[in-house]
């Protein structure tokens, strides 16, 4: 059930769902890391993901020096987590799409953990499980690296507000209230709204739902929908998607999914209709992972003629919370 966890983080996987436990229930924590005698003996992929680890945490550690109080030594507390992942997505009409997603989060105790300084690849995480193909255009850019700042009242707080630079060099600000429900072991909702202004986007908001039922077997179904509202065009994108991952063993599951987005300008209509299947396990490590991902996509600027593909990816997790 570890696949459990990291197969879904990228929905329900916000500071508001870690403090609720939902994803914690009933995960299995398997250590598959080798045994050794020695530093030496150590294989080559653990001391790449310890080195990174030490190398982010000690960073971390003198920005966080900044803001401690003299004497303090709760700076030595700081720590970075994260992940990569690389892919290649070919498809017909588009053999050579590639894609390279990442993300640091950092928490700083100095400031009583009510700050953290985000570096992505992408602002929209909700989007980050879906080819590059199936993104919406305005997300797809290469030059969208994403560093913000996130400041809370205090940790359990649902309101939170980020500053930064984004999206096509865009400066931006945004509040955003967010909050999961859980109805009992079977069924929980998370739901959140956002208002943002880009430099050149203008005004924005956004709404979403997800709704979550695990099933007796830890089946999960999931019930995504999401609205974004764009100033410079005056109009809503819209999403409706349905997941559900099927654990097979305790380092295997698939994740099938449908997605349907559009426009309500100038009618309500269908811009692009995409379908997969995902493989995902992790034979080697419990922090990386492997994904193979068939797919077909419809798009309307592409005459919704069918485009058939593969998605293969690998992604590294780094941190304490991998």
């Amino acid at each position: 059930m570890s696949c459990l966890y990291l197969v879904f983080c990228a929905g329900l996987a916000t500071s508001s769902v870690e403090e609720a436990g939902l994803h914690g229930q009933g995960l299995a924590e398997v250590d598959r890391s080798p045994v050794s005698s020695s530093v030496d003996q150590e294989h080559w992929l653990d001391r790449w993901q310890d080195n990174l680890t030490d190398s982010m945490d000690y960073t971390v550690k003198q920005l966080d020096s900044f803001f401690a109080m003299e004497d303090s030594t709760m700076y030595e507390d700081a720590k970075a987590e994260g992940r990569i992942r690389l892919g290649w997505e070919p498809r017909s009409r588009d053999l050579a799409e590639t894609d390279l997603r990442f993300r640091i989060r950092v928490t700083l105790p100095s400031l009583e953990n009510r700050v953290d300084l985000l570096l992505s690849d992408n602002e929209d995480f909700q989007q980050e499980d879906t080819i590059k193909a199936a993104r919406e255009p305005a997300f797809r850019g290469g030059d969208s690296t994403t560093l913000s700042l996130r400041f809370k009242r205090d940790v359990d707080s649902h309101f939170s507000h980020r500053i930064g630079a984004g999206r096509r060099d865009q400066l931006y600000v945004k509040s955003q209230y967010e909050d999961v429900v859980a109805f009992n072991e079977a069924w929980a909702l998370r739901y959140d709204a956002e208002l943002y202004y880009y430099t050149r986007d203008r005004l924005g908001a956004e709404i979403g739902t997800s709704f979550q039922y695990i099933s007796p077997h830890d089946h999960v179904m999931r019930f995504n929908h999401r609205f974004y509202f764009r100033d410079d065009s005056n109009d809503w994108l819209w999403r409706h998607e349905l997941q559900q991952l099927q654990p097979i063993n305790t380092n295997n599951a698939l994740v099938y999914s449908v997605l349907v987005e559009g426009l309500s300008q100038p009618t309500y209509q269908i811009e692009e209709v995409y379908t997969s299947v995902r493989w995902r396990t992790n034979p080697l490590r419990d922090w990386l992972y492997f994904e193979v991902e068939p797919f077909v996509l419809w798009l309307r600027e592409e005459d919704f003629k069918a485009s058939y593909g593969v998605a293969l990816r690998v992604e590294a997790f780094y941190g304490k919370e991998y």
